[in-house]
């Protein structure tokens, strides 16, 4: 695949992933009765430093701020999971590397998030988080499961990946 090709297909993967996580906290935040409470708040923390999520106010600037830094984040995941994706068509073996990056990508995302969001967890709940987080990956492997037909064949014939002796 092509450096263009694989830049669509990440950007349309990672896009795929924000909006899922952004209609999904859009869901929370309105059952909760603070529709784009979250961008919000993390707009806020984010760009302006605020720590207090009991001081936030829901502004264009701080939604679409971090709107903006969340979609460029899931684009980039979803070149690598595009690039992830073409390797494991060639050497179905490395499907592994997929699970070890997933894994690694979701606990290092926690322990950023616990680093630096420190203030304003509370204000959010760990499984509103790991449901969109969970959701967002379903989605983005569901098109890339769909785009890549030649995953489906090499796990046919190796089974999780696994390579004859």
């Amino acid at each position: 695949m092509s450096f263009g090709g694989i830049a669509r297909e990440g950007f349309i993967t990672g896009s795929i992933g924000a909006a899922i996580v952004a209609s999904w906290f859009l869901i929370v935040d309105v059952v909760s009765g603070r529709p784009f409470f979250t961008p919000a708040m993390l707009g806020r923390a984010f760009f302006w430093g605020f720590s207090d999520p009991t001081a936030v106010d829901i502004s264009l600037p701080a939604v679409v701020g971090y709107s903006m830094v969340h979609v460029l984040a899931f684009v980039l995941i979803g070149i690598i999971a595009v690039l992830l994706a073409c390797q494991v068509e060639r050497v179905p073996a490395t499907l592994f590397i997929v699970a070890v990056f997933f894994a690694v990508f979701e606990f290092g995302f926690y322990v950023t998030v616990a680093i630096v969001a420190q203030p304003i967890l509370g204000a959010m709940a760990w499984w509103a988080v790991a449901i969109g987080n969970a959701l967002a990956a379903l989605g983005m492997g569901y098109f890339l499961w769909h785009t890549h037909p030649r995953i489906r064949q090499a796990l046919r014939q190796h089974p999780l990946g696994a390579v004859a002796d």
